[in-house]
């Protein structure tokens, strides 16, 4: 199937970016990276984008911006800033309306990054494990580790929707 470029930004932008930002969790660098994934799609196919299924290549590329960003000295100098920085708004009391995303995003990265792809994205065990390079029972064992984690995160802020639920 060939994709026009600028159908392909029109068409993934959002999603990409929605993607990127559960990975990141900051919006700029979410743009940021979803930009530079459409500037190298373009450096290689340019105006034609030859591909059978162009989004699984471009959520394949953002997963792996996305890593290289955590593998990068900006990452590991943002964290260590954070570390050091006042944290009186993280002992607020959480609110009635918490959404659980935001507690996904409290798991550690390579939790995350499965629980992203299976429920966000709707992969398949297999097509996450080809998209992480990584077998399938080991993303079944991370998904399930995944969801007792959560469990745990929930029941320990004591989010009275997921209470009522157990």
């Amino acid at each position: 199937m060939t994709m026009y470029f600028v159908e392909a930004v029109e068409q993934y932008t959002t999603y990409l970016l929605k993607m990127s930002y559960l990975y990141v969790k900051d919006r700029q660098l979410a743009e940021d990276i979803v930009q530079e994934v459409f500037v190298k799609l373009y450096q290689k196919y340019g105006e034609e984008v030859p591909l059978e299924n162009p989004k699984g290549y471009l959520v394949q590329m953002t997963v792996n911006r996305c890593r290289d960003y955590f593998r990068s000295w900006h990452y590991r100098k943002v964290q260590i800033v954070a570390f050091f920085a006042n944290t009186e708004e993280a002992d607020a009391p959480p609110s009635e309306n918490t959404d659980i995303a935001e507690h996904v995003l409290k798991l550690p990265f390579k939790y995350r990054e499965v629980v992203i792809l299976h429920y966000f994205d709707e992969q398949g065990t297999a097509q996450i494990s080809s998209i992480l390079n990584i077998p399938v029972g080991t993303v079944k064992t991370r998904l399930q580790k995944a969801r007792r984690l959560l469990k745990g995160i929930l029941l320990e802020e004591g989010v009275a929707s997921y209470e009522q639920q157990v």
